[in-house]
């Protein structure tokens, strides 16, 4: 996915349904052919900031494909703390496993900002994994990239001090695209309290990490907004070079 400029998931217009459509990474390599035909199953929902579009436990129906806006997907532990798993943003996919495995949500996706999705029902998804098998193929990359992310974040954040889970959480949204920019350098707008729900600990914890951080002259903190001031720097200190 591609970092995008400041408010693009919010002021631009979506592009055209076809075009968008060979941009989703779970049509990645299809025909034309296929894109016409997803085009024409597919049904449009759009919901404003802070919408539940589907919730942890209930029947997944259909696939969300993202074309605007950015998407937040969270659980909530046997200690009723929420762990942010994913912030998501055009082109991406979501909401695939549930129609897959005809099986329950198993997380909450909450719409951050305003947000258009296009709705593949469970039986139209079943059909056109069956009729193409890229389409398939393309489930099973995504699948293997996200439980590679889900052993990487689980590896860095049981070994990782405070300073190093939040310098993970802001190099993986940058890699994700979640960020907007401010004069070409990345910017992520997220409180001490949604970050702190990506990086598993507590908000006061991470306070003190941004600003070792930015003592560390990698990121500047404003208001609900981090900009990484020095993304090499941010990296050698995750991974301890510095």
């Amino acid at each position: 996915m591609n970092p995008m400029r400041p408010h693009d998931s919010d002021r631009s217009e979506p592009v055209p349904l076809r075009e968008f459509m060979r941009r989703v990474p779970l049509f990645e390599r299809a025909s034309d052919r296929v894109h016409q035909i997803v085009s024409e199953l597919v049904q449009p929902r759009t919901f404003a900031p802070g919408d539940v579009l589907f919730r942890e436990g209930e029947r997944g129906e259909a696939v969300h494909l993202l074309r605007r806006g950015t998407v937040k997907l969270s659980k909530v532990d046997l200690a009723g703390h929420e762990k942010t798993l994913a912030l998501l943003r055009p082109p991406e996919y979501f909401g695939e496993m549930a129609p897959l495995k005809d099986a329950p949500r198993s997380a909450t996706a909450v719409a951050v900002d305003a947000v258009e999705t296009l709705l593949l029902f469970a039986n139209d998804f079943h059909r056109m994994m069956r009729d193409h098998h890229e389409i398939g193929l393309n489930v099973a990359v995504t699948l293997a990239r996200r439980l590679r992310g889900m052993d990487d974040e689980a590896q860095i954040l049981s070994y990782q001090d405070a300073q190093g889970r939040v310098a993970y959480v802001l190099l993986r949204l940058h890699r994700a695209g979640v960020v907007d920019f401010d004069h070409d350098l990345p910017l992520v707008r997220l409180t001490h309290q949604e970050l702190a729900n990506m990086a598993g600990t507590s908000r006061e914890t991470v306070t003190r990490a941004l600003k070792a951080l930015e003592a560390e002259r990698v990121i500047a903190t404003r208001p609900k907004e981090v900009v990484i001031t020095d993304l090499e720097g941010l990296e050698e200190l995750l991974h301890g070079v510095r």
